[in-house]
């Protein structure tokens, strides 16, 4: 996956995003139940939103780590941190990185964790960044069945390119952890134990007028890679 591309078109429609996914950040956050002066490490920060608000809820006594693998991304937290001492953005892969001396209480991810290629050896290299009684609460999406803002699009992408090839959907991407039931095993098999996860229905509302989000959906959304790949006649590509 290209993340430098889809950083910086994340970034360009931050403000629509953050507030579409605000209710299930508040969500993982009232399920962390962080406190003031804890060590907290966000895997695939994006451009900040979760960090920002786990900041303040640990105060200036507590650190948080931005982590993600795009530099664009810890470049934009970089930008808001800056009246957040206690708010770090670091760059690396969280499938390889050494954390095994960390000791933070919590880790968090707001859908940043769906994309490792190994994700058993990923979720094992992040469990040893934990001190002992700390804790991973993290949020995926659940399968598009039961998530427009995945199947809505992807149905009319399949109307409009019906030769295109479907997804694998156990490969690393949006739908790699839909299924509860692969996950909590996954992390058992990590090493977590008292493993629970549970499907939350919620609804998630698309900010702006039509056009607006459409452009997005083009940008970061299901239709990114295919319409990327499309080439007609008569068109240019860039």
């Amino acid at each position: 996956m290209d993340w430098s591309s889809l950083a910086h078109a994340w970034i360009e429609h931050e403000e629509p995003i953050e507030r579409a996914h605000a209710p299930i950040k508040e969500g993982l956050l009232k399920r962390v139940a962080l406190n003031s002066g804890e060590t907290v490490l966000d895997i695939g920060c994006g451009s900040g939103a979760l960090s920002l608000d786990a900041a303040g809820q640990v105060g200036p006594n507590g650190r948080v780590i931005a982590f993600d693998i795009a530099e664009a991304f810890i470049s934009r937290v970089s930008e808001r941190a800056d009246s957040l001492p206690q708010l770090m953005p670091l760059q690396g892969d969280a499938q390889d990185h050494n954390f095994s001396q960390a000791g933070y209480n919590a880790v968090i991810s707001l859908f940043g964790t769906m994309f490792f290629p190994e994700p058993r050896k990923a979720f094992a290299n992040i469990g040893r960044a934990l001190a002992d009684g700390g804790r991973i609460v993290f949020v995926a999406w659940a399968a598009p069945q039961h998530n427009p803002w995945f199947s809505v699009p992807g149905r009319a992408l399949a109307e409009a390119l019906p030769d295109m090839p479907k997804p694998d959907p156990s490969a690393p991407g949006p739908m790699a952890f839909a299924d509860i039931e692969m996950v909590t095993r996954l992390l058992s098999e990590a090493g977590f134990h008292d493993v629970a996860a549970e499907e939350v229905d919620t609804h998630l509302t698309p900010m702006g007028a039509a056009a607006d989000i459409t452009a997005m959906m083009l940008a970061i959304g299901p239709f990114r890679g295919a319409c990327r790949s499309l080439h007609l006649p008569g068109s240019s590509t860039t």
